[in-house]
Parts: C-alpha cells; structure tokens; sequence
C-alpha cells in the first residue's frame, strides 16, 4: 500500500513528464481534494497508507491533468478576487489579470460616485460582474453571454455568491443587441486572439471553450463592435472598460476615440502589457 507521500511524489513525476508546470503543486491540489482536506495538512501526513478507494478517483484526476486539461476544470472550482467560484468547460477559466481589472475599476470610483447600474457583456462565469456586486452594495448588474451554458454557469456562481438574486439580470445576447437598458459603467472581458493563432495556442487552452477565445481575423472583432454599440446606452459620463490582448490598445483607443469616446487611457498588468483600455462618454 503507498503512502502518500510515495503517492505524491510517483504522481508529480508522472505529470511532469507530461509537460504539466508546477507538477508537484497540482498533484497536492488533486490529492488533498480526494482527501477533503488543506494542502498543509497532506505535509503533516506523509507516511499515511492510501486506500484503494481514495487511490482510485486520484488515478483519475492525474490521468486528466496527464491530458492537459486545466486543474481548474478537474476540481470544479477556483479563487477569484478571494472568494470561491464554479468553474468548468461551460465558460473560459478565470485569470489573474482579470482580477487586476476589478482593482483598476475599484481605483477608478474609489472617490467618485460608484456606478449603479452595471453590464458584464461576455460575462462567461459571471466572475467580473459578481466581483463588482461584491464591491458596490448599490449596483445593479447585467450579465450578457451568447452561450447559454455559459450563462447557466453564472447562475450558478450567482446563488454560490448569496448576494440578492434580485440585483442580477442574466440575459442571452449578441453583445448588446437586446438591451435597451442605460449603464453607468460596462465592463468586458471579450475574446482577444486572432483566429490564426487559435490552433497554435498550449494545449490546455485548447480545453476551453474556443468561442470563448477567438476575437476574429484581427483579435479585437467583437470589441470593435461592442464599443459602437456601447455609446448609445452607456449615461453621459459612463465608462467602458476592456480586457484587451498584448499589442492591442493603441487600436483599441483610436476605435474608442473614432467613436466619440474621451478620457480614453490604457492601462499596464502586472506584466507590464498593456492589459485594459477604459475610456468615458
């Protein structure tokens, strides 16, 4: 019978060779959800025997990280702006730059009036929109999506959440295209790779949802279309802000000036790419 440490060391290896970052860190995080306990406590644990029931659902969780799919997928859940959300092929995985937006925003109202009246278009998850809800008490968001699955997900971390159903509109559209609704602020986080370059992206990425990640012959399709769609329901005084790729923000900006946009600034990661544009009417 192995032990779990023989377990978490034969399992990191077998990762490993199968080009999977950080072999060891994930092989904990799949261990100690088998378990039902924290990664420090497996440290505390390593000469305890496994059992061939717990042995059993780990073989197959390490076969699918083995694939390439994203830990995020296998475990069914992942920590965005501290708190716990749902996560799975319904909707692209959250990222760490993502979580950077709400921090800008959060920076942008922090002495001004906070918007009331919100649209997360492209919500996926929900992660944006639900994130801000749990910023500004007052706010009432939209959450747009084409993919009803998608949508059915941010429900789904919605009621996770506890905060009222009842400051949530979740709604199946094409961007914008069916709300009439007026916003003081709309925040997006739209597809931004160029269709070329799809089939060449790391293998996990190829786990998700590639309408989820495919921004049209020249990356920013679907966000040149939002922002002309933007303008006549963002108030006098709203703001647009977007998640953009690497290299994308001086077109980005001309589009949002070409369209009547003023204040318009971009904005570093923390890799120092040029991540968001947010601009006012």
């Amino acid at each position: 019978m192995k032990t779990l440490l023989e377990t978490l060391q034969s399992g990191s290896m077998y990762l490993e060779k199968r080009g999977v970052e950080d072999a060891r860190l994930n092989m904990e995080h799949l261990t100690a959800r088998v378990l039902g306990c924290s990664r420090i406590d497996l440290y505390l644990s390593y000469d305890r025997p496994l059992e061939e029931k717990e042995l059993s659902p780990l073989r197959e969780y390490i076969k699918r990280r083995g694939s390439r799919e994203p830990l995020q997928y296998i475990l069914g859940d992942v920590e965005f702006m501290g708190k716990k959300f749902f996560c799975d092929r319904r909707a692209l995985i959250p990222r760490p730059e993502t979580e950077e937006l709400i921090g800008v925003l959060a920076a942008r109202y922090e002495s001004i009036e906070k918007p009331k009246h919100i649209c997360d278009v492209g919500c996926g998850s929900g992660v944006i929109g639900i994130s801000l809800a749990y910023l500004w008490n007052d706010s009432l968001i939209n959450m747009i999506d084409l993919s009803e699955d998608a949508l059915q997900l941010s429900r789904e971390n919605i009621k996770l959440s506890g905060i009222s159903l009842d400051r949530f509109n979740v709604l199946k559209s094409n961007l914008l295209s069916d709300t009439q609704e007026n916003f003081d602020l709309i925040v997006s986080n739209l597809p931004y790779i160029e269709s070329k370059d799809i089939e060449l992206l790391d293998e996990e990425l190829k786990h998700e949802p590639k309408t989820a990640l495919d921004g049209g012959s020249d990356g920013i399709t679907l966000i040149k279309e939002l922002i002309s769609q933007s303008k006549s329901l963002l108030l006098e005084g709203g703001m647009i802000a977007l998640e953009i790729g690497d290299g994308q923000a001086e077109t980005v900006s001309d589009v949002l000036l070409e369209e009547g946009y003023k204040k318009i600034e971009s904005l570093k990661d923390i890799s120092q790419i040029d991540r968001f544009v947010v601009a006012t009417l």
